[in-house]
């Protein structure tokens, strides 16, 4: 008789900003469950909406806030029975927390989590951050690297614009290797200001992170939530 398959706890993707970071940390929740059949994998519901006003305006031109849009996919995702809800944007975390107070579900940060990631691979005192421009405003990562005592590094004027130049390069479909060799430049310039950590919080960038070769240490933090999701989802009796 087979075996009986353990259903996990329900998660509950908030996405659409934008749909490839999305499916990327999809694939990366997959790719990080220890799966051998399809009945081990995670209960998963999803609400993609890339209808949300654009973050970068919010935070940096007064553009339209982005709050009603996240209010109604986590209803969405609240009567769909998920117990745990996270959300592969990190950009969109300056507003989540306002959104979020309150709800009963479990919430996985990807800031909180990113963080608590690099504390764990031993002392550091200086990490390069890739973010967005609205990100890198609100002082997301800054203030949390920060509280745990490491100094953030930030891309120059020009290098931050090459970044935003392929983050909406991804957002259009452009992932070629091309996109992916602008990549390096990014974390050359980071490792010649003395940092040997790197934090890609933009999960645009993420998506063009898959065969690039780096002495320096990458922590991705679609990665880290998708492996602190899977961690979480299978705790049923937490």
């Amino acid at each position: 008789m087979p075996k009986q398959a353990q259903p996990s706890r329900i998660v509950g993707i908030l996405g659409g900003m934008g749909p490839a970071a999305t499916a990327d940390f999809y694939q990366k929740l997959i790719l990080a469950t220890p799966a051998t059949r399809d009945q081990d994998h995670l209960r998963v519901v999803m609400w993609a909406d890339p209808t949300v006003p654009n973050r970068q305006e919010a935070l940096l031109h007064n553009g339209a806030d982005p709050t009603p849009w996240l209010e109604e996919g986590v209803e969405h995702i609240l009567r769909s029975g998920a117990e745990i809800i996270v959300v592969p944007c990190n950009t969109i975390h300056a507003f989540l927390p306002g959104v979020l107070e309150g709800k009963s579900i479990e919430f996985i940060n990807i800031i909180d989590t990113t963080i608590k990631a690099i504390c764990q691979r031993g002392p550091v005192t200086k990490v390069g951050l890739l973010a967005t421009d609205g990100a890198l405003a609100s002082e997301v990562y800054q203030a949390a690297l920060q509280a745990a005592g490491i100094e953030p590094i930030l891309p120059s004027e020009s290098s931050q614009k090459t970044l935003m130049k392929l983050v909406y390069g991804v957002k259009a479909g452009e992932v070629g290797p091309d996109e992916r060799e602008q990549v390096g430049p990014l974390l050359t310039e980071l490792q010649a200001n003395g940092v040997s950590t790197v934090v890609v919080g933009c999960t645009e960038i993420s998506v063009l992170l898959e065969g690039l070769n780096s002495e320096m240490c990458i922590i991705d933090p679609s990665q880290v939530l998708a492996l602190k999701t899977v961690e979480r989802a299978r705790m049923c009796g937490a």
